[in-house]
């Protein structure tokens, strides 16, 4: 370059003084020597702009520019914008070579500080709800305890109650739009200027940190938390009430997840003696860990059973289908079926060891049928949501399946839609691996709003699962729904079953509609492994089904 020309070393030093902030004087003779008069920085998080810096240059604003944008479409960007007079009219060759490395090296650098930060905004918080998340609440939790002022508080883990009888009435459109209200009128109850926050950790589940004095006033706040919703152009209001495990810390409290470990015991607590307010004592951590500690004992002794409950097809002769394999827990002269110990399951974590555990025993049942020459049909295994916190799931368990040999069309993964909720990009990925590698995905309790469409249209998946309670056939309106959803999810290569029916003429009428498959103990309830070998071997039902043609209209 010529004389006159900036020295690109000091340039750079020069820069790595400003990127933080605004450009300093020492900036403005690059500034000037590009004709530069503002640099616009730009975030964006999910489509919408969070933040923009603006930083004058030079006192004429140009009317040229140009634009470096970094970042993914899907989450996070930074555009940063460079408007420039052409100050002389036309640049020299070394200001056109300046400005390229201007626009190729610094707006890069620019743009990575910046996403650096937006990556840091999006870690912390739920941008959907405006909260605070769960990474956020373990960071409070270490510097609450590193700073010393932890037990000037207590925490309370909140549950909504009766969320599902919003989402199976109006649908998860409405439902989660309830969430989002009931979490925007908590999120104005804490004193963020006494340190007090809240943080939505998903679904229907919140947690609350506040000074102790102020406990009595949170619990008179969730008992009653009214929502205005909109459903049919009809507003209406509905009254959430909740459930609160609470706990106060204490100077023997060390970690975030101690604090949380109780509150979880006292919320199980709460939904076990169905008591709304739940505080932790050392009873119910005795209680509770002493029922942890069978669970986890009965499930490393394999004392866990697997039964099968048959899904069946009631096109032409009515026959076995396929099964889902349900964990059964033998204990004090009974067997336990999964509502009786989900809660506990889930509370502690080791609801996925026991899914695994299903998909084992199923694949080695598998291997050892086909081995036996025992027709078998494909077998779904339920996968908790917290699964999908694992970016692992969907290779942990293609390689269970490989282990065994067993073909991937023999084997099901089901994902419980309010399980999946607010993990949706997850399993569009998990959905997408699985049925890639030729696992069959299902998603259960399949809902009518308009995620459903979205559900449609971005997963993977082999089948959906309807629950025939939520459709009356007497009711005209209900049977339009039905035969809509159905029929639009078999043009969309979907396999519906129906669970739940009651009555032969209530599967007559699903099967007007287009359903053809069914899971339900009016056909077969689930059966132990000696009973569904007998399944295997005989797999036609002596049922009698209705010959009708399916109705395009209602």
């Amino acid at each position: 370059m010529i004389a006159g020309t900036p020295d690109i070393k000091t340039f750079f030093e020069t820069l790595d003084e400003c990127v933080d902030c605004k450009f300093n004087e020492k900036f403005s003779k690059y500034a000037d020597y590009l004709s530069i008069a503002k640099i616009e920085d730009t975030q964006y998080i999910g489509g919408k702009p969070i933040n923009k810096n603006v930083d004058y240059l030079a006192d004429n604003v140009g009317q040229e520019y140009f634009e470096v944008t970094l970042g993914s479409s899907d989450s996070v960007i930074t555009v940063i914008r460079f408007t420039y007079t052409q100050f002389p009219p036309q640049f020299t060759v070394e200001q056109e070579e300046f400005k390229c490395i201007f626009k190729d090296s610094v707006a890069n650098k620019i743009a990575v500080n910046r996403l650096s930060s937006q990556y840091s905004y999006i870690y912390n918080n739920n941008i959907e709800f405006g909260m605070h998340n769960e990474n956020y609440l373990f960071s409070r939790f270490d510097e609450m305890f590193a700073t010393g002022v932890a037990t000037k508080y207590s925490v309370a883990f909140i549950n909504i109650k009766h969320v599902n009888q919003i989402n199976r009435y109006f649908g998860s459109d409405i439902a989660g739009s309830a969430i989002k209200l009931f979490g925007a009128k908590l999120n104005s109850f804490p004193d963020y200027d006494r340190g007090e926050f809240a943080v939505h950790l998903g679904g229907d589940n919140f947690v609350v940190v506040l000074y102790t004095s102020r406990l009595a006033e949170l619990e008179k706040f969730i008992a009653s938390v009214p929502v205005s919703l909109s459903y049919g152009g009809d507003r209406f209001e509905h009254i959430f009430s909740c459930r609160a495990g609470i706990t106060t810390i204490r100077p023997s409290h060390r970690f975030g997840n101690h604090v949380m470990g109780e509150c979880s015991q006292a919320f199980s607590y709460s939904k076990k003696n169905n008591v709304d307010i739940v505080y932790y004592s050392e009873e119910i951590n005795e209680s509770n860990h002493n029922n942890t500690e069978t669970l986890n004992r009965a499930l490393n002794e394999n004392k866990f059973l697997i039964y099968y409950q048959p899904v069946i097809s009631l096109e032409d002769k009515p026959c076995l289908h396929a099964a889902e394999a349900l964990a059964r827990w033998p204990l004090d002269g009974k067997i336990m079926s999964p509502q009786e110990f989900i809660t506990l399951a889930t509370d502690s974590g080791i609801v996925t060891k026991i899914d695994f555990y299903v998909l084992e025993n199923v694949c080695k049942n598998i291997k050892s049928w086909q081995e036996q020459g025992i027709p078998t049909v494909p077998i779904t295994v339920n996968f908790s949501g917290r699964h999908l916190f694992n970016a692992a799931i969907a290779d942990n368990i293609l390689e269970v399946v490989d282990r065994y040999g067993v073909d991937h069309k023999l084997i099901g993964i089901e994902f419980s839609e309010p399980d999946f909720t607010q993990r949706m990009p997850v399993l569009k990925d998990v959905s997408h691996t699985l049925s890639e590698a030729g696992i069959l995905v299902t998603l259960d309790k399949f809902s009518t709003g308009q995620s459903t469409l979205t559900l449609l249209h971005d997963m993977d998946a082999s089948y959906v699962k309807i629950g025939a309670d939520r459709f009356d056939p007497e009711d005209p309106k209900g049977r339009i729904i039905t035969n809509d959803m159905i029929n639009l999810a078999n043009i969309l290569g979907y396999k519906v079953i129906c669970e739940g029916v009651e009555s032969q003429k209530q599967a007559d009428d699903l099967m007007m509609c287009g359903c053809k498959l069914f899971q339900s103990f009016y056909y077969d309830k689930p059966l132990s492994e000696r009973f569904f070998l007998n399944r295997l071997q005989n797999p036609y039902y002596d049922i009698e089904v209705s010959k009708k043609e399916p109705e395009e209209k209602f």
